[in-house]
C-alpha cells in the first residue's frame, strides 16, 4: 500500500521538530527534508495556526508548540487509566485462578486490550488486539448491557454470525439476554465462543457510562452454582474498587481508547 504523501510530509516535519536539538528555520527544515519550501510553508502555517508548532518572529525559526505536548499526556493518561485496570486484573487472575481479560467495546465489536494468563491449559481465541462480534462473548455482553433495541439494530444490520451451535441466533435473543445481565450484574457465555470454554464478565462504569469490561474465562466442566458465585463476588468487588479509583484519580475520562 503506498503511502499518503501530504500526511506524510506532516509527520516528518514533526518528526524533525521533535528530533532536533535546535530550533530551524523554513529553508532547514525543507533542506532536512528534501521537500521545496513552497510545499513546507503552507504547511507549516496550518500547524502553527492550530498551535502544534510555534514560529519565533525574532528568528524565524519553529519548534513544538503546546497542542503536541497536550496529545503526549492523553496518552500518558490513557496508559495510566490501563495500568490502574491491569493490576485489579492481576488480582482477579490470583483470587480466580482463571485467565482475566479486559476489552472495549468497538462499533459492534469488543476489542481485547489486556490479557493476563493463568497457569491452566484453558486455550482461548483472543489475545491482545483481536475483536470478535460483542453478542459471542461474555465481555461484550457486559459492553452492550445499556443499549436498548435500536442501538442494537444499529450495530447489527445483518445476521449474526454462528461461531459456535450455541452463538446466540439474533437480536431479540440478545436483549432478552441483555436485560438479565443489568438485572444480575454479570454477563455470561457458555461455549459460545468455544464448546469448551465458559467466561464470566462484567462492566466497568465511568460517570454513568460503560467503558470497559474485565472477564475470566474457564472449562465448562468447572462451571457449577457455587463456583459462579465465587468468582462473581470476586469480579464485583475489583469492578467497585476499580470505579472508585478512576473516579478518583480520573474524574475527566471519557473513554479508554
Amino acid at each position: 500500500m503506498s503511502l499518503h504523501q501530504p500526511t506524510l510530509r506532516v509527520l516528518k516535519i514533526l518528526e524533525l521538530l521533535a528530533n532536533s536539538q535546535e530550533r530551524l528555520t523554513l529553508s532547514t527544515i525543507a533542506k532536512k527534508l528534501n521537500i521545496p519550501t513552497s510545499t513546507i510553508y503552507p504547511i507549516l502555517q496550518t500547524l502553527q495556526e492550530k498551535q502544534y508548532i510555534q514560529c519565533d518572529l525574532k528568528h524565524k525559526t519553529y519548534h513544538l508548540d503546546f497542542q503536541i505536548l497536550a496529545l503526549s499526556n492523553h496518552i500518558k493518561s490513557k496508559n495510566k487509566v490501563l495500568e490502574l485496570i491491569k493490576k485489579h486484573m492481576k488480582t482477579i487472575r490470583d483470587l480466580t485462578q482463571q485467565t482475566c481479560q479486559m476489552g472495549i467495546l468497538k462499533e459492534g465489536n469488543v476489542l481485547y486490550l489486556e490479557k493476563i494468563d493463568a497457569n491452566n491449559q484453558v486455550q482461548l481465541k483472543s489475545f491482545i488486539g483481536t475483536s470478535y462480534p460483542a453478542y459471542a462473548t461474555s465481555l461484550g455482553k457486559a459492553l452492550l448491557a445499556n443499549k436498548n433495541k435500536n442501538e442494537l439494530k444499529k450495530l447489527y444490520p445483518q445476521a449474526f454470525q454462528k461461531i459456535t451451535a450455541k452463538t446466540l441466533n439474533n437480536i431479540e435473543e440478545l436483549y432478552q439476554e441483555l436485560k438479565s445481565i443489568k438485572k444480575n450484574k454479570i454477563a455470561l457465555e457458555s461455549g459460545e465462543m468455544n464448546p469448551q470454554i465458559e467466561c464470566m464478565a462484567i462492566g466497568i462504569e465511568h460517570k454513568g457510562k460503560i467503558i470497559a469490561a474485565i472477564s475470566i474465562s474457564y472449562l465448562l466442566y468447572y462451571s457449577n452454582e457455587k463456583f459462579r458465585e465465587t468468582n462473581k463476588k470476586i469480579l464485583q468487588e475489583e469492578k467497585n474498587k476499580i470505579e472508585k479509583e478512576l473516579s478518583f484519580s480520573f474524574p475527566d475520562l471519557d473513554a479508554i481508547y
